[in-house]
């Protein structure tokens, strides 16, 4: 047996790319990013976004907590 993998769409208004990465909304609400539904508990981001995300929270959060 198989086991199929949903295709997860970034969720960042506008934005129809697959999302490469699935992050907690707190970290994701401190940027300037726009969400499709911000009352999510998570967050789908695609490459883009998730570089947008780690420019405007440098320094902000180590890495290796989220």
């Amino acid at each position: 047996m198989s086991h199929v993998t949903k295709e997860e769409i970034c969720d960042v208004d506008g934005c129809d790319k697959v999302a490469e990465r699935s992050l907690n909304i707190k970290k994701v609400s401190e940027t300037s990013l726009i969400l499709k539904n911000p009352d999510a508990r998570s967050v789908h981001l695609c490459k883009d976004h998730y570089k947008i995300l780690k420019k405007e929270t440098k320094g902000d959060i180590p890495d290796y907590l989220g």
